[in-house]
Parts: structure tokens; sequence; C-alpha cells
């Protein structure tokens, strides 16, 4: 189904003018810009395929950021309750997506640290490793803004669980 909708908004998006999605993102100062553009990479690589395009806003100010479509906060705050070690989540009300998807580092790091053979990595493949799976949790929660859903695939991007 999944599948389905991404192919039919590629097929559109071939036969339409392309309007990109302006994107908010918010962040504390320690999150580098290296890692943001690793993040945003990330998510505008699986949906390029798609014909989805993205205009990334770190600087944006808290005026602009609410105008714009989609705002994305990357930071260390608690993971909601019911959904342990999300490294990213968007609420829904009356089944409807909130414009706000929030992104945990803290959750990519514990990731990061239980996984055989990465404690020895260097601070830059650290941040390649963190930076790809922000971005690949920001890919499926963008999926759930694109398509108005909360449903899961058995895989793929929109998959519940990751390995």
């Amino acid at each position: 189904m999944i599948a389905m909708c991404v192919t039919t908004l590629a097929l559109v998006a071939a036969e339409a003018s392309v309007i990109p999605i302006a994107v908010a993102v918010v962040a504390p100062r320690d999150v580098t810009d290296s890692l943001v553009n690793r993040i945003c990479a990330e998510a505008a690589a699986i949906w390029a395929p798609a014909g989805i395009v993205y205009v990334w806003n770190r600087d944006a100010s808290k005026d602009e950021a609410h105008r714009l479509a989609i705002e994305v906060t990357i930071d260390d705050r608690q993971v909601p309750a019911g959904r342990d070690s999300a490294l990213g989540w968007l609420t829904f009300a009356s089944n409807h997506p909130d414009r706000f998807i929030h992104l945990s580092r803290a959750s990519a790091e514990r990731l990061a640290r239980g996984t055989p053979g990465l404690s020895d990595s260097t601070v830059t493949s650290h941040e390649a490793l963190i930076g790809r799976a922000l971005g690949r949790a920001l890919a499926h929660e963008l999926g759930h803004y694109i398509f108005r859903s909360k449903v899961h695939a058995p895989r793929g991007l929109m998959r519940a669980a990751w390995s």
C-alpha cells in the first residue's frame, strides 16, 4: 500500500512542477551543523525518488518556523510514554498529524552505544551513523505526515520497528 502511494507520488511529481516543502529545523547549539546537514540529507535522499523536495531552514525565526509547513526539533528530550527507544515521533490529533516532528539524539546515542563494534568508531563515523539513523527516522515521520496516516507497513520505510 505504501509502495503504491510512493509510486503514485512519483508519477504525479513527474508530471507537475515540484513544490518544495518548507521545513524549520530547531536544535540546540550543541547539535552541530554537520549533524543537522547529515540528518536532512538522509531524509531528502530517501524522498527524492518520489519527487518530494524539502527546503531545510535551521535558522528560521520563531515567527518563520510557525509559518513553515513542518517543524523538526532535534534534541535530547525524553521519548513519550509507550514509545520506548523511539528515534522520532509526531503526534496526531483527530487522526491528523500535527506539523511538529521530534527526533531524539539521546535515543540514537543509546542505540549506537548498544551496538557491538561501534564503541571504537571515530568521531566522524559516529556522527555519520547518528545522522543516518536520525535521518531515516525523520524520513519515516515525514511519511506519516505526507500520507496523513498512523499506519505502519510490514517492511520498508514505514515499518514500525527497525533492527
